[in-house]
Order: C-alpha cells, then sequence, then structure tokens
C-alpha cells in the first residue's frame, strides 16, 4: 500500500451565512486584504491579479509566542464558486484553505475548510490536530470580518 493512499489529515470546517448575494461575497473575499483583515495578522507585498489566481502576499502574526512569516498564494478560483489558497512557511503549520460560496436564501453560506498535513512521522498527527484546534477562532474571526465586511460593502 502506498504511503500517499493512507495519509490522514486534520482539518477544521466553519460556516456563515452572509446577507449578500453570492457574486458580492465571493468579489469581496477575492481580495486577500479584505479575506485576511484578522486581528493579530499582518499583510504585506501584497500582488493581486485580475482572476485571483496567483494573487498572493506575506503574512504575519504571532503563535505561541513566536513571530511567524508565512506566504499565502491563491492556487484556485472558480468564479463565484471557490477559492483556494496555500499557505507556506518554514514551520510544520502549512495548511491548504477552501472556501466555498453558495446560495442560502438571498444571501450566500461562506464554508471554510482548512487542511493539515504534517508528514512527520509519530508527531505529525497530533500536530495536525493541535494545529486545527489552534486556527478554530481564527477561522470564526475571519467568517465573522467577512460577513461585516460584505454586507457593509453591499448596503453602501
Amino acid at each position: 500500500a502506498s504511503r500517499e493512499g493512507m495519509s490522514v489529515m486534520a482539518t477544521l470546517t466553519r460556516s456563515i451565512i452572509i446577507d449578500a448575494p453570492v457574486e458580492e461575497v465571493f468579489d469581496y473575499a477575492l481580495d486577500i486584504r479584505n479575506l485576511w483583515a484578522i486581528p493579530d495578522v499582518g499583510l504585506a507585498d501584497v500582488t493581486l491579479t485580475p482572476d485571483g489566481v496567483g494573487s498572493q502576499a506575506r503574512l504575519f502574526t504571532h503563535f505561541l509566542g513566536f513571530h511567524m512569516s508565512m506566504g499565502l498564494e491563491y492556487l484556485e478560483v472558480v468564479r463565484p464558486e471557490k477559492i483556494v489558497a496555500k499557505v507556506t512557511s518554514f514551520s510544520p503549520d502549512r495548511p491548504m484553505w477552501t472556501f466555498t460560496f453558495e446560495p442560502a436564501g438571498s444571501g450566500t453560506k461562506l464554508t471554510v475548510l482548512g487542511e493539515w498535513h504534517i508528514d512527520v512521522p509519530a508527531v505529525g498527527k497530533p500536530m495536525e490536530d493541535m494545529m486545527a484546534g489552534s486556527h478554530k477562532d481564527f477561522v470564526q474571526t475571519m467568517l465573522t470580518n467577512v460577513k461585516a465586511g460584505a454586507e457593509k460593502a453591499v448596503a453602501a
């Protein structure tokens, strides 16, 4: 059996309903500066592409007392349904983030899925679970901020 076939990862999924049309929420989130506008996370070297694929930035934050610098890039964009972003860093914390946008009545259901795969024998799985668990507040804040920002943009 191949090692890849037995690969297990930790995941974190959260959703929120936003009182704005799917296209509007998608356009708002397509801008890295809006989607990743989170307290204690700084953005630098932001590059935005017209269709979203290749949009990137440097993220700066603190985790367990350590200053961390990470790369963020939008790898896949399917308008107005999905954005896939990859975080790269020197730490084992290199999650893949998938954001999906679907109609919910007159609004939008935004779902975020974070996936951690840490390929370190013996400690990889516990580290993946810890990373997924430690991002719960982060993801909730991200969703709440996108909801507030997109609803405000639509109301303007």
